[in-house]
């Protein structure tokens, strides 16, 4: 009998801790906004949601929204019942060539100027949880300076999630 009440104490503490612990947020991502035919708007999504993936003690579900627009990402947030979205926007993308000497002659090396707006908001009042401007230079693309952004994004958003998690 002895043996019974105490499973039975086990059980039920065991039981409710299990049913307190919380469930993993949704996050969903928005396409990342830009006016650059060169930048993809969804693979830089994707890029985001790969990094977030990747950042410890993060307990998110990622959703991938297939718009860039701020209104209709919270819409789709809304339906997709996300707890928080996170949307960007290329703001700035310009490229600057410079000459080196090569064995061939001179070789003009371009390098990809660009700058990323972000902000991450609850989905249940709209307010803001995170946002921030970075920037960051490439010479191979202005894709791939923009898709190094999204690692530093995704870092700050993960920090705020982590800090703010609403389940």
């Amino acid at each position: 009998m002895r043996q019974f009440v105490f499973l039975l104490a086990f059980m039920l503490v065991y039981g409710a801790s299990a049913f307190a612990q919380s469930s993993p947020a949704r996050l969903c991502v928005a396409a990342i906004g830009t006016r650059d035919p060169s930048i993809s708007p969804n693979v830089t999504r994707d890029a985001l949601i790969k990094f977030l993936g990747k950042q410890k003690g993060l307990q998110a579900e990622k959703v991938a929204l297939d718009t860039s627009d701020s209104a209709e990402a919270m819409t789709q947030a809304k339906d997709k019942k996300c707890d928080y979205v996170l949307d960007a926007t290329v703001s700035e993308v310009h490229s600057e060539s410079g000459y080196t000497a090569g064995m061939s002659g001179s070789v003009n090396l371009q390098t990809f100027f660009v700058t990323v707006n972000y902000k991450l908001s609850k989905v249940s009042d709209g307010a803001e949880q995170a946002s921030g401007s970075l920037k960051a230079s490439d010479r191979g693309s202005a894709q791939s300076a923009v898709v190094a952004i999204t690692k530093k994004i995704a870092e700050k958003v993960a920090d705020s999630v982590k800090s703010g998690a609403t389940k």
